[in-house]
C-alpha cells in the first residue's frame, strides 16, 4: 500500500484515509458527514480503537444482549470496542466529524470490500 489511500463510500459519502493496513494492524481517519450514519457493523478480528480529533460523532455500541449504549465523542475522546462489537458511527451534528481509528487485529478483508465497493479519491502532493 502506498503512504496513503482514500475511498469515499458513494451512499454516505463517508470518507476513509487510510495509512496503514496489514494483518495486523490498520490505522487512518474516517470523516463522516453531517446528518449520516454507517449501517451497524463489526470487526470480528479486531479491537477498535477511536480517537476524536475534530467535530464530534455518536458511537452506537452494542453489547452481547443487543442493548445499545451511545457514546458522544468529542475532539480528544477515546472510544475501544472489543473484537466482533457491533457498531454504528453517527454524526448527527452540523459539522463535519474526524476520527483517528486503529484497527489492532486483522481488517484486511474489510480494507478490500473497501476497495471494490467505494470510489477512490485521488490523493495529490503539494
Amino acid at each position: 500500500m502506498s503512504a496513503f489511500e482514500a475511498w469515499e463510500d458513494p451512499q454516505t459519502k463517508t470518507k476513509f484515509y487510510f495509512s496503514h493496513s496489514d494483518k495486523n494492524f490498520t490505522t487512518g481517519v474516517m470523516v463522516l458527514p453531517p446528518h449520516s450514519e454507517l449501517p451497524k457493523h463489526n470487526r470480528p478480528l479486531a479491537y477498535e480503537n477511536l480517537v476524536q480529533v475534530s467535530g464530534k460523532c455518536v458511537m452506537k455500541v452494542f453489547d452481547k444482549n443487543g442493548q445499545m449504549n451511545e457514546h458522544t465523542l468529542e475532539v480528544s475522546s477515546s472510544l475501544s470496542m472489543d473484537k466482533g462489537q457491533f457498531h454504528i458511527h453517527a454524526n448527527p451534528f452540523e459539522e463535519i466529524s474526524y476520527t483517528l481509528f486503529k484497527a489492532e487485529g486483522d481488517i484486511t478483508s474489510i480494507v478490500e470490500t473497501i476497495r471494490n465497493s467505494f470510489k477512490k479519491i485521488e490523493l495529490t502532493e503539494s
